[in-house]
Protein backbone atom coordinates (compact mmCIF):
# COMPACT_ATOMS: atom_id res chain seq x y z
CA UNK A 1 0.00 0.00 0.00
CA UNK A 2 1.13 3.60 -0.92
CA UNK A 3 2.48 5.90 1.73
CA UNK A 4 -0.09 8.85 0.88
CA UNK A 5 1.82 11.24 3.59
CA UNK A 6 5.03 10.61 2.26
CA UNK A 7 3.95 10.86 -1.42
CA UNK A 8 1.91 14.46 -0.24
CA UNK A 9 4.86 15.52 0.82
CA UNK A 10 7.12 15.00 -2.04
CA UNK A 11 4.05 16.55 -4.06
CA UNK A 12 4.36 19.58 -2.27
CA UNK A 13 8.28 19.88 -2.39
CA UNK A 14 7.69 20.10 -6.38
CA UNK A 15 7.19 23.46 -8.45
CA UNK A 16 3.74 24.33 -9.28
CA UNK A 17 4.83 23.33 -13.14
CA UNK A 18 6.31 20.12 -11.82
CA UNK A 19 3.07 19.28 -10.00
CA UNK A 20 1.21 19.32 -12.91
CA UNK A 21 3.64 17.39 -15.33
CA UNK A 22 3.57 14.28 -12.20
CA UNK A 23 -0.31 14.91 -12.32
CA UNK A 24 -0.40 14.97 -16.28
CA UNK A 25 2.33 11.28 -16.45
CA UNK A 26 -0.19 9.84 -13.62
CA UNK A 27 -3.06 10.45 -16.51
CA UNK A 28 -1.14 8.93 -18.98
CA UNK A 29 0.77 6.44 -17.11
CA UNK A 30 -3.76 5.63 -15.71
CA UNK A 31 -4.61 5.11 -19.43
CA UNK A 32 -1.58 2.45 -20.31
CA UNK A 33 -2.09 0.15 -16.83
CA UNK A 34 -6.05 0.38 -17.44
CA UNK A 35 -5.69 -1.37 -21.19
CA UNK A 36 -3.33 -3.52 -20.02
CA UNK A 37 -5.74 -6.60 -18.76
CA UNK A 38 -7.50 -7.36 -15.85
CA UNK A 39 -4.81 -8.14 -13.70
CA UNK A 40 -3.04 -4.52 -14.44
CA UNK A 41 -6.37 -2.98 -12.73
CA UNK A 42 -5.10 -2.89 -8.85
CA UNK A 43 -2.06 -0.22 -10.54
CA UNK A 44 -4.42 1.75 -12.78
CA UNK A 45 -6.63 1.84 -9.25
CA UNK A 46 -3.70 3.05 -7.17
CA UNK A 47 -3.06 5.78 -9.97
CA UNK A 48 -6.23 6.94 -9.75
CA UNK A 49 -5.74 7.24 -6.56
CA UNK A 50 -2.95 9.51 -6.62
CA UNK A 51 -4.46 11.60 -9.22
CA UNK A 52 -7.26 12.26 -6.79
CA UNK A 53 -4.43 13.11 -4.23
CA UNK A 54 -2.57 15.66 -7.14
CA UNK A 55 -6.03 17.30 -7.20
CA UNK A 56 -7.31 17.88 -3.90
CA UNK A 57 -3.62 19.62 -3.32
CA UNK A 58 -3.89 21.28 -6.42
CA UNK A 59 -7.16 22.63 -5.72
CA UNK A 60 -6.18 24.15 -2.29
CA UNK A 61 -4.37 26.95 -4.93
CA UNK A 62 -7.04 27.15 -6.96
CA UNK A 63 -10.31 25.74 -8.61
CA UNK A 64 -9.20 25.38 -11.90
CA UNK A 65 -9.68 21.38 -11.82
CA UNK A 66 -13.05 21.29 -10.46
CA UNK A 67 -13.88 19.43 -13.50
CA UNK A 68 -11.05 16.96 -13.53
CA UNK A 69 -11.68 16.25 -9.69
CA UNK A 70 -15.34 15.29 -9.85
CA UNK A 71 -14.28 13.05 -13.29
CA UNK A 72 -11.50 11.28 -11.40
CA UNK A 73 -14.01 10.64 -8.15
CA UNK A 74 -16.75 9.63 -10.64
CA UNK A 75 -14.40 7.11 -12.04
CA UNK A 76 -13.24 5.96 -8.30
CA UNK A 77 -17.19 5.50 -7.34
CA UNK A 78 -18.10 3.71 -10.29
CA UNK A 79 -14.61 1.59 -10.92
CA UNK A 80 -16.17 -2.24 -10.30
CA UNK A 81 -18.61 -1.16 -12.53
CA UNK A 82 -15.88 0.65 -15.50
CA UNK A 83 -13.24 -2.14 -15.09
CA UNK A 84 -15.75 -4.73 -15.90
CA UNK A 85 -17.33 -3.17 -19.31
CA UNK A 86 -14.85 -2.98 -22.28
CA UNK A 87 -16.42 0.39 -23.40
CA UNK A 88 -16.84 1.91 -19.95
CA UNK A 89 -12.52 1.44 -20.14
CA UNK A 90 -11.83 2.88 -23.51
CA UNK A 91 -13.90 5.48 -22.84
CA UNK A 92 -12.36 6.20 -19.19
CA UNK A 93 -8.31 5.84 -21.23
CA UNK A 94 -10.03 8.14 -23.73
CA UNK A 95 -10.77 10.87 -21.35
CA UNK A 96 -7.44 10.44 -19.40
CA UNK A 97 -5.38 11.04 -22.21
CA UNK A 98 -7.15 14.35 -23.17
CA UNK A 99 -7.14 15.18 -19.09
CA UNK A 100 -3.40 14.04 -19.28
CA UNK A 101 -2.44 16.56 -22.61
CA UNK A 102 -4.85 19.65 -21.69
CA UNK A 103 -2.78 19.30 -18.06
CA UNK A 104 0.53 19.14 -19.32
CA UNK A 105 0.01 22.12 -21.65
CA UNK A 106 -1.33 23.64 -18.50
CA UNK A 107 2.24 23.32 -17.24
CA UNK A 108 4.25 24.76 -19.64
CA UNK A 109 6.95 21.79 -19.54
CA UNK A 110 6.89 22.06 -23.54
CA UNK A 111 7.83 24.87 -24.31
CA UNK A 112 11.13 24.34 -21.81
CA UNK A 113 12.31 21.82 -24.39
CA UNK A 114 11.81 23.55 -27.30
Amino acid sequence: MPDWNAIEKSFLRLSRQQQLGELASGLSRFKGWLLRGSENREVASVILDESILYVSLLQQESTEFNELQKQLLFWRHNWLTITEQEAELLKVAEVSVTWSEKVLEMSGLLELVK
